[in-house]
């Protein structure tokens, strides 16, 4: 094989210039095919879009559902007495705290791992 002027890091003259393929910013589809839920995340319950509420309200509650990481919003956490049930629950101790990552569920509660 010839000697590479790219990898030995030498340069020579009428050296050609490295082509890199262009980069696509097109949104990723899940692979599930459902489509995409817009610029931002949502309440998972009332499809609201995310929002900072005040610091001494409710805040946002991250859980799992189906394996996914949801969001419920404030609002539905206050109106819905039932806002958490659908919601997946840890095997070890039964709580709700839990976030999916990298193909695991890890429960916030206790740290116990299931797949997702």
């Amino acid at each position: 094989m010839p000697d590479d002027p790219v990898r030995s890091g030498r340069r020579s003259r009428g050296a050609t210039a490295i082509v890199v393929p262009a980069v696509s910013s097109e949104a990723v589809r899940p692979k599930d095919g459902s489509p995409p839920r817009g610029d931002r995340p949502g309440c998972s319950r009332c499809g609201r879009p995310t929002y900072d509420p005040d610091k001494r309200g409710m805040q946002w509650v991250r859980a799992v559902s189906g394996g996914a990481q949801v969001l419920i919003c404030p609002e539905c956490r206050r109106d819905r007495p039932d806002w958490a049930d659908g919601l997946d629950r840890c095997g070890a101790c039964g709580g709700t705290r839990l976030s999916a990552m990298l193909g695991e569920v890890v429960c916030r509660a206790c740290g116990h791992t299931e797949r997702a």
